[in-house]
């Protein structure tokens, strides 16, 4: 696994992760959240992103859709069948921006839905709010 980067004190209360194949997303991620004080950690699959939660819960997922071998659809949906990350928000960020893709991103658990190129300014906002947050679980019917 290749973690892209962590800056802060490691507090899980700060912790975001971003999942995203392209280096250059995760470089700006970090920098944009990095500056607004939170702690960053990047990965670059589906499977990296799974194998990081057996050690890391973070206090929000940035999860980009386009990606080899498990898209991001599936990889919110094997999140959300751990029990310990039912509270962890999830928010979609990726250039699909079609009612399908926000429909199927929704349907396997995501919370958001932010379309890049992303505005800094306005991704600081949902990531505040997302942060401030605290999800209820899942209940079963």
């Amino acid at each position: 696994m290749s973690v892209v980067a962590i800056n802060g004190s490691g507090s899980g209360s700060r912790v975001i992760i971003g999942v995203d194949d392209g280096s250059e997303n995760l470089f700006l991620l970090q920098s944009v959240l990095k500056h607004a004080g939170y702690a960053f950690l990047g990965v670059k699959s589906g499977r990296e992103c799974l194998a990081l939660m057996g050690r890391v819960i973070p206090r929000l997922i940035l999860l980009d859709i386009e990606m080899p071998e498990m898209d991001g659809f599936e990889t919110c949906a094997k999140l959300r069948e751990t029990r310990e990350l039912d509270r962890v928000p999830i928010a979609f960020l990726t250039a699909r921006k079609t009612p399908e893709d926000v429909k199927q991103g929704l349907a396997t658990g995501g919370n958001d839905f932010i379309v890049k190129p992303f505005d800094p300014a306005k991704l600081l906002e949902r990531v505040a709010y997302w942060t401030s947050r605290s999800l209820k679980p899942a209940v079963a019917a």
